[in-house]
């Protein structure tokens, strides 16, 4: 039924469960694979004024993140890839699954970042309205 599975990665306790659902969906087809997706939102600090490169430490965080996850993957057989992005996640998240036609995403349903939950909307919320395959949110 699935050939392709996007999974948003932002080492929230959601999206761990979003790619452990997503596992058990993998393993029961015949060759479905996964993309591990980690988008950076954008920083808008002056980085010379604190002294710090937050972007480098932003990206580095994301592999970290990336590497976690792939290790719920290893050992099952399923074919995976990981990206990692900066920019607007529901946009890059829609975008990415047009792109690579996956059948299916599925994310968790609170990310890291309650604050802009709050007073932007979520981002499956933007994901669920605007992807052109199914979406799967996991509690």
């Amino acid at each position: 039924m699935y050939e392709h599975i996007i999974v948003p990665i932002d080492g929230s306790k959601h999206a761990l469960l979003a790619l452990q659902h997503t596992i058990q969906l993998a393993q029961n087809e015949a060759s479905c694979s996964i993309t591990l997706l980690h988008i950076n939102p954008h920083i808008s600090i002056n980085e010379v004024a604190i002294g710090v490169d937050l972007i480098a430490l932003q990206e580095e965080e994301g592999r970290l993140i990336l590497v976690d996850a792939e290790k719920l993957i290893v050992g099952t057989g399923i074919s995976h890839k990981s990206e990692c992005y900066t920019g607007d996640p529901a946009q890059l998240i829609v975008n990415k699954a047009k792109e690579e036609n996956a059948d299916l995403i599925v994310m968790g349903s609170r990310g890291l970042s309650l604050f802009s939950e709050l007073f932007i909307g979520s981002v499956s919320h933007k994901v669920v309205q605007h992807a052109h395959c199914a979406v799967m949110i996991v509690k």
